[in-house]
């Protein structure tokens, strides 16, 4: 006995929806992580190697997303047998063919999302009819839509390569941290662009140099920073130094060229050896912004040391020039000296000094300890001079 129609239709129907189910539904694996999630209490976990694999799945044999650093922090929402699923990190982008798009919107069963735009890249979630996206166009292939990795999306990295770091709420501090840190360096460095064209006498350094100090003392937890911050702090210093010595040298040539006269203090001898001078004449006042900017290029390689810690080491470094002292009062620009030693009528150096008064020894046989100094292109060497008798 035949059986009736009705029976074949509905028939025909079940099988219909076992065929659709199957194309629909996930793998059994997938449906057991997916009922897990609920219930598995996410953490924030730590990445203990350096180039350890994220995957598209729990297995070795699976594509390789990319390489994650040491210690960088990872959401794990669940686990398979010895891989930990995680939620996409946040330079991972992810790629939707254009024709399933319109208006924003989804046309299409279970579209692809594929991790690269190409039909053969990894595919990584599916999205269907009404899901609203938020996508740019693709720069290399326009055919695509660039967008974030769809909700639900999992990736999967080794147990093994995964320590507890906190709650699930730590990679999302962190990440503010880490935003706030770097857009404190970025602005800083605009700063420093800024205040740099500015004349010396108007650069905030301060300002500076406390930006730079907060992310070294403030983000200790990131070394990174603190190095970009401390290379950027050095760099900074060396410029505004550079910057200090034009002013300077600049100050000094001005001062030096203006012809001016002073009146000197005669110290006098003792045993033979000219005291050190307690009190700067005029004269000699002239060449401090010189030194100054000699001592602030030392101490850029002499970390905490003085202006007497200098003289020390110049003194080392020193010479002993001997000759009568003669005055040097040409009216140039630039001279290297106030005073100039002659060897029989013949001069070989050209000198100064803000430790010695030189005036009281006009006209006398010298033997000086000397340091160098630029002779800005004059026909004789020059000296600073540190002690005489």
């Amino acid at each position: 006995m035949s059986k009736p129609f009705s029976v074949y239709k509905k028939a025909l129907v079940a099988a219909s929806l076992s065929v659709f189910s199957l194309a629909v539904v996930p793998s059994f694996a997938n449906a057991k992580m997916e009922k897990s999630s609920s219930s598995y209490k996410k953490f924030t976990g730590r990445v203990l190697g350096a180039n350890v694999r994220l995957r598209t799945n729990a297995d070795l044999e699976s594509n390789i997303i990319k390489e994650l650093s040491k210690h960088e922090l990872l959401v794990i929402v669940d686990e398979k047998e010895d891989f930990y699923a995680v939620e996409p990190t946040s330079d991972i982008k992810a790629y939707i063919f254009r024709s399933f798009v319109l208006d924003n919107v989804i046309e299409g069963n279970r579209v692809n999302v594929r991790l690269s735009p190409d039909l053969e890249a990894p595919i990584i979630n599916h999205l269907s009819t009404g899901k609203r996206i938020d996508g740019k166009i693709c720069e290399t292939n326009n055919k695509w839509l660039e967008i974030n990795p769809p909700a639900g999306t999992r990736f999967f990295v080794a147990k093994e390569f995964i320590e507890y770091a906190g709650d699930a709420g730590l990679k999302a501090l962190t990440d503010k941290r880490i935003a706030t840190a770097s857009q404190l360096i970025e602005s800083t460095q605009l700063l420093t662009q800024a205040e740099m064209r500015k004349p010396f006498e108007e650069v905030s350094k301060d300002r500076i140099v406390k930006c730079y100090q907060n992310v070294i003392n403030d983000y200790k937890d990131f070394p990174e920073f603190v190095v970009k911050a401390k290379d950027l702090l050095a760099s900074f210093n060396e410029q505004y130094l550079q910057k200090k010595i034009t002013y300077l040298e600049k100050k000094a040539s001005q001062v030096a060229s203006s012809g001016i006269t002073e009146e000197t203090v005669s110290l006098g001898d003792t045993d033979g050896k000219l005291a050190m001078t307690d009190s700067l004449t005029d004269r000699m006042k002239i060449w401090e912004p010189l030194e100054e900017s000699l001592y602030l290029s030392w101490a850029a390689m002499h970390r905490a040391k003085t202006m007497d810690d200098f003289y020390t080491d110049q003194k080392l470094k020193s010479v002993t020039i001997s000759g009568i002292l003669e005055a040097y009062s040409d009216p140039v620009k630039n001279k290297p000296g106030d005073f100039v030693v002659k060897e029989r009528d013949i001069p070989i150096a050209y000198v100064y000094s803000t430790h010695v008064n030189l005036q009281s020894l006009l006209g006398k046989r010298v033997n000086l300890v000397a340091a160098p100094r630029p002779n800005n292109s004059f026909a004789f060497p020059a000296y600073y001079i540190l002690d005489a008798e």
